[in-house]
């Protein structure tokens, strides 16, 4: 089992969505990928929970209270 680490900045743009599908062609069944985004522009997370949700993945959200950040944990089914 391995933990596979993404942190994005405040903008999401094409770059960043190409590194998360490339990260998840070697995301095993056991593996687990957590996604960093910053809390001041929480809508963005859509386009992640997208993404993972259309690549077979199941998804928790969870927002930091103390880093002022969302956390995304991906499973893959």
């Amino acid at each position: 089992m391995s933990d596979y680490r993404i942190n994005f900045g405040k903008i999401i743009g094409p770059y960043d969505t190409n590194k998360l599908i490339d990260m998840l062609s070697i995301v095993n069944k056991d593996d687990e990928l957590v996604i960093t985004l910053d809390g001041s522009d929480g809508h963005q997370t859509e386009e992640v929970r997208r993404i993972l949700e259309m690549n077979g993945f199941y998804v928790t959200q969870k927002g930091g209270h103390d880093d002022n950040k969302y956390h995304i944990h991906a499973k893959r089914r």
